[in-house]
This record gives structure tokens, C-alpha cells and sequence, in this order.
């Protein structure tokens, strides 16, 4: 997901490229920032902050009337959607679409919705080929290894929720989503896979790790009370 921030980040930077007199255009400055804290919010697990920035970015960048910029947005939106194991519908990125298709945005949008056997690998940032590649033969093992490698902690993170939202459960990629989440501090999709980790391990009965699982879950609730 990181390709699209900055895709949004060169967008308002692009005019200032070897004219350093010309001013940034305000609306995607905007635009940027709200989408920016739209991020930090939902990773936080801030509710209440979380939907009005991107309603905020919305608006910036519709008021630009640059449709690819909002379809990115609607990206930005449905991966955070996906790193906390969330649903979403894509009825206005399709909206979106018609009006101005890139290939590369679909590419993503199937990714995201885990329709793999129709992503395109040539228009896919290249951290997500190896869990392409995995899904073809929902080999757990292998997709672990290429998430592992990823080297961005929230395209990472995105990865995880693809996998296990649309693939088979596997431990060592819950593990590794709950590890990602912890050490940027994310508290949304922290919770999220500690849930899922537990009935993994409930649903194998592995009772002893799902209690120490749902203790964990106890002690990072009485923290933000």
C-alpha cells in the first residue's frame, strides 16, 4: 500500500520537479495530510478520528476533480481495511474506474479482494508477487516465507490480512501479522490477529496457547482503559 502513499506524495510533489517556483497545488497538500492521518487513526484504532479525514481527503482531491488520485484513495482505504482483517466493498472504486480505468489500480483491488487467479504480476508492486505465486497452491508455508521478506511493515501487515482472510489459516503468518502490528504499534490490527490467533488455536485445541493468547488480549485492554 506504501506505492500508493507515495504515488499521492509525487503527485503534489511532481509541479515543483525542476520548478521550484511553482507552489505545491493546496488541494493535493491536503489531500495527502488528511489521507495521511486517516491512516495513523485507523492503525491506532482511533474510531471516531478515523472516517472524517478521509471524507476530508475525499474532498480535497474531488475538488481537483483527479479521478485516479481518488481511486487510490479508495485503495488506501480497503488495504487498511484488509491489514485488520476487515471487510469492504469496492462499489465506489468500480464507480471510480469507469470514469478513468488504470490497470494497475485493479491489479491492486483484486489483490486485495483475493481474486489472485486475475491479478496481473507485471502491474503489482513486486512485494506482493511471492504471495501471488503461494495462493496458486494455498502453500502456507511458502506464503510465510515471501510475507516474512516483505521489508515494509504495513505492506507486510496487508499481506497477512490477504492471506488470511482468503487462503488457510496458518500460525506462523498469524504470528507474524500479530509481531508486525505489536512492534509499530498498531493497535487495530493488533487485536485483530491476537482474535483470530486465539481460535486458530482453539479451533485445533491448543488450549494451553489460547489462554496465553487471550491473557495477552486481557492485559492490552486494561492498558487503554
Amino acid at each position: 500500500m506504501k506505492r500508493y502513499i507515495f504515488i499521492l506524495l509525487s503527485a503534489i510533489m511532481l509541479c515543483a520537479c525542476g520548478q521550484s517556483s511553482l507552489p505545491v497545488s493546496v488541494w493535493k497538500d491536503n489531500a495527502f495530510r488528511c489521507l495521511e492521518d486517516y491512516k495513523i487513526n485507523f492503525l491506532a484504532g482511533k474510531e471516531d478520528a478515523t472516517e472524517p479525514h478521509f471524507l476530508k481527503a475525499k474532498k480535497e482531491i474531488t475538488a481537483g476533480n483527479d479521478m485516479n488520485l481518488l481511486a487510490i484513495a479508495y485503495l488506501t482505504k480497503y488495504a487498511l481495511h484488509t491489514a485488520c482483517l476487515e471487510s469492504f466493498e469496492t462499489g465506489d472504486f468500480a464507480r471510480i474506474y469507469r470514469q478513468e480505468p488504470n490497470p494497475a489500480n485493479m491489479a491492486y483491488c483484486h489483490l486485495l479482494k483475493g481474486n489472485f487467479n486475475v491479478v496481473e504480476i507485471n502491474l503489482i508492486s513486486p512485494r506482493y508477487v511471492g504471495i501471488i505465486k503461494a495462493a496458486a497452491g494455498d502453500d502456507s508455508a511458502l506464503a510465510a516465507r515471501e510475507i516474512a521478506a516483505i521489508d515494509d511493515a504495513l505492506s507486510r501487515l496487508i499481506a497477512c490480512g490477504v492471506w488470511v482472510r482468503y487462503r488457510s489459516s496458518s500460525e506462523k503468518i498469524l504470528l507474524i501479522a500479530v509481531d508486525t502490528a505489536s512492534s509499530q504499534g498498531w493497535r487495530k490490527p493488533l487485536a485483530a490477529y491476537l482474535n483470530k490467533l486465539q481460535t486458530f488455536y482453539l479451533e485445533r485445541g491448543d488450549k494451553d496457547k489460547a489462554v496465553r493468547i487471550q491473557e495477552r488480549i486481557e492485559l492490552m485492554q486494561k492498558a487503554i482503559e
